[in-house]
C-alpha cells in the first residue's frame, strides 16, 4: 500500500493495519514488533498542533516495508519521520518508540485523501506551509484541536468565501520562486508581526474579524479568529513579506524626532491600516532585526522557518476559550487504530 506524500508514520501504519482488517497492535504483534515504549515527554501537556508519532528502528522498518510491498527508500521519501529513530546504538531486533513529533501534523484535505486512498478515514500529514491550502477544494488545513477536553470537529477552514486568501497563496508561490532563500527571513518576520497585530488589533480593525466570520460561515467567530489565525492574516503576511524583500533600504531608515518612523508609515499605507503607525506595535530595534540581503537562491524544500510554537508556555486564546491539551495517546489501537 503506497503512502501519501508527507504522511505521518503513525497514520501510514494505521492505514496499513486497517487495509488488512487489523488493529495497529495486532499488525505490530504479527510482524514481531514489540509494543512501542513511550518517552516521558508524551505525558506532558502539549499544544493543539502537537501529535505523538511512531518511530521505528531499522529492523522494524524492514518488516513494515516488506509487509506493505513498498521499498524502504520509497517510504523514506514519502514519510518525513520514517527513518528518525533516535535510540543509539540502534538495536538489532525490532523496536518502536512513541514520542512527540518534531513537526506539526495536520489532517490532509478530506476530498483529496478520499480520491487517493478510497478510504474515508483522515490522514495526518506534515504538510509544507505552501501546501496547507488545497486550491482545488478551497480548503485550509488547520490541524486537530480540543476545547474543554473535547475534540473539535474543526480541522479545516473553508476558503470559498475568501478569494483574497487564495490570491495570496498564488503570490506566495511566486514570491518563493523569485526570491528563493531570501524569502524565508522576510516571511518569518512578517508572520511574527501580523500575529502580534492580530492579537492587539483595535476595534477599528474589522477586516480580520470579518474574514473569520466568512471562514466559519458566521458561526463562533471568536473561535475561528483563534483557530484560523494564520489564514486570517495570510494576505497581509504575504504583502508585508514582499515589501520587506523588495524595499530593504526602507528598513534601515532612521526615525526623526517628532515624526512617525518611515517604516511604520510605509507599512500602514501598504496594508491600509492607519493604526499600524503606532510604534508600540513594533519590537525594539526592529530595524536591526530586519537587516538582511535579498538574493535569488533555490528555495529549499520544506516549510517556513516560523510557525506558531505549540510547545510555548503561557495562556493562549484557545485556553481562554476553554482549550485543554489533549490526553496523550498511549496506545495506537482502539478508535484511531482500526
Amino acid at each position: 500500500m503506497a503512502p501519501l506524500q508527507w504522511e505521518t508514520t503513525t497514520s501510514y501504519v494505521q492505514r496499513l493495519a486497517r487495509r488488512h482488517h487489523l488493529s495497529t497492535l495486532e499488525l505490530l504483534h504479527a510482524l514481531g514488533i514489540p509494543w512501542p515504549t513511550a518517552n516521558a515527554e508524551c505525558t506532558k501537556p502539549h499544544g493543539p498542533y502537537t501529535s505523538i508519532e511512531l518511530y521505528l528502528n531499522a529492523p522494524s522498518r524492514c518488516l513494515i516495508a516488506a509487509f506493505a510491498g513498498i521499498p524502504d527508500e520509497h517510504l523514506a521519501h514519502a514519510l518525513p519521520e520514517w527513518n528518525r529513530y533516535r535510540d543509539k546504538p540502534d538495536p538489532q531486533t525490532a523496536r518502536a518508540r512513541l514520542r512527540l513529533a518534531s513537526a506539526h501534523a495536520v489532517t490532509g484535505c478530506p476530498r483529496c485523501t478520499l480520491a487517493r486512498t478510497s478510504d474515508p478515514h483522515p490522514v495526518s500529514q506534515y504538510l509544507p506551509d505552501t501546501h496547507l491550502i488545497c486550491r482545488r477544494h478551497h480548503t485550509w488545513m488547520l490541524g486537530r484541536h480540543t476545547l474543554a477536553g473535547i475534540p473539535l470537529l474543526v480541522e479545516h477552514a473553508d476558503l470559498a468565501r475568501t478569494p483574497e486568501i487564495l490570491a495570496a497563496h498564488h503570490m506566495h508561490l511566486r514570491f518563493l520562486r523569485r526570491w528563493g532563500a531570501a524569502a524565508d527571513h522576510a516571511l518569518a518576520l512578517a508572520m511574527n508581526l501580523t500575529e502580534t497585530w492580530r492579537r492587539v488589533a483595535p476595534t477599528e480593525e474589522r477586516m480580520w474579524s470579518a474574514r473569520a466570520r466568512r471562514i466559519g460561515n458566521n458561526k463562533r467567530t471568536r473561535l475561528w479568529y483563534a483557530l484560523a489565525r494564520e489564514a486570517i492574516t495570510y494576505p497581509e503576511t504575504i504583502a508585508l513579506a514582499q515589501f520587506f524583500a523588495r524595499h530593504p533600504r526602507t528598513l534601515l531608515a532612521r526615525e526623526r524626532h517628532g515624526r512617525t518612523h518611515p517604516l511604520h508609515t510605509a507599512v500602514a499605507a501598504l496594508l491600509g491600516r492607519p493604526w499600524l503607525e503606532d510604534p508600540a506595535l513594533y519590537p525594539d530595534q526592529f530595524d536591526i532585526r530586519m537587516r538582511y540581503t535579498p538574493g535569488r537562491h533555490p528555495y529549499p524544500r520544506g516549510r517556513w522557518p516560523y510557525r506558531h510554537n505549540p510547545y510555548g508556555p503561557g495562556s493562549t486564546e484557545l485556553t481562554e476559550l476553554g482549550y485543554q491539551p489533549p490526553r496523550p495517546r498511549a496506545k495506537l489501537h482502539g478508535p484511531q487504530g482500526r
